[in-house]
C-alpha cells in the first residue's frame, strides 16, 4: 500500500486532489488516532447509470444503476469492507441509494434529500456532446452562475446551501469514527467546499469525481482537514 497526504490549506492552489491510497485494504490502514477525537468522512459517488454511459445530464432525474453501476457498487463494497461505518448517509435518489445499500449492507443507511443532485431545469437530459451542442454550450455558460436556476431548475447557491446544511447535520451527529456519504458528481465538490472553506465556484470547477470514486476527509478538532483519494489499479496514473 502506498499513501500520500497533504495539508489542504497550504497546497490547495497547487494540487488539490493529489492525495491517494492504493490497495484492496483501501483506507483501513491509514494512520489511526485512537486517543483523539477523529471523524473519517468517506465521500462516495454512485455507480454508473445508463444516462452516465450515454453522456446525458442527469441532474435530479431519478435513474437507477445499470449493470456496470451495480458491479461498481459491489466492488466498492468489497474495497471498503475493512472500514467499520457507524452510519451511511445517502442522497434520496435511487442511484445513490442502491450504491449506499451495497456499502452499508450491515450499517444503517439514512437518506437525506439535502444530498440530492441539482435539478438542471431545461437542460435536464441533454447530451454532453455535439448531439445537444447549442444547449450544452448554453449550459456551460450558466451552470456555475450562483443565482441561475437554469429555467425551472435549482440555482447553484441553493444547492450549495442545502449541502452545507447536510454537512453540518452529519458532522454534528458524528464527531468520531467512520461515516460514509453517498451522493453525486455535483454534490461532493460542495461537501468539500463546506468542509475545507473553498469558494463554491472554485470547488465546482476543479473537483471532478468519477462514478464509484471515493475521497476520505479526516476531520480532527484543532487541525486542518486532510483529504485522501482512493486509487485503484485502473487509475494508477493518478499517483
Amino acid at each position: 500500500m502506498q499513501m500520500k497526504t497533504m495539508n489542504i490549506t497550504s497546497h490547495l492552489k497547487r494540487n488539490f486532489m493529489r492525495s491517494a491510497v492504493v490497495g484492496a485494504a483501501v483506507f483501513a490502514s491509514l494512520p489511526s488516532f485512537a486517543s483523539e477525537q477523529v471523524l473519517d468522512l468517506y465521500l462516495v459517488r454512485h455507480g454508473q447509470t445508463q444516462w452516465n454511459l450515454d453522456k446525458r445530464l442527469q441532474g435530479a432525474t431519478d435513474n437507477v444503476l445499470n449493470e456496470t453501476g451495480k458491479r461498481q457498487a459491489a466492488e466498492l463494497a468489497q474495497r471498503l469492507a475493512g472500514v467499520s461505518f457507524a452510519q451511511v448517509y445517502s442522497s434520496g435518489l435511487r442511484r445513490a441509494l442502491e450504491t449506499a445499500a451495497a456499502i452499508g449492507a450491515k450499517t444503517p443507511v439514512t437518506p437525506l434529500s439535502t444530498l440530492n443532485e441539482r435539478s438542471f431545469g431545461k437542460f435536464e437530459g441533454i447530451f454532453e456532446d455535439d448531439r445537444s451542442a447549442p444547449l450544452f454550450a448554453e449550459f456551460g455558460r450558466r451552470v456555475s452562475v450562483l443565482d441561475d436556476s437554469l429555467d425551472g431548475g435549482e440555482s447553484l447557491q441553493s444547492q450549495a446551501d442545502r449541502v452545507k446544511a447536510a454537512v453540518r447535520q452529519i458532522t454534528s451527529r458524528h464527531t468520531s469514527g467512520s461515516v460514509a456519504v453517498v451522493a453525486h458528481g455535483g454534490v461532493t465538490p460542495l461537501v468539500l467546499s463546506a468542509l475545507l472553506d473553498i469558494p463554491v465556484p472554485e470547488a465546482v470547477a476543479r473537483i471532478k469525481q468519477a462514478n464509484d470514486e471515493v475521497y476520505m476527509v479526516r476531520i480532527q478538532a484543532g487541525h486542518t482537514p486532510v483529504v485522501w483519494k482512493l486509487v485503484t489499479r485502473s487509475t494508477l496514473e493518478q499517483l
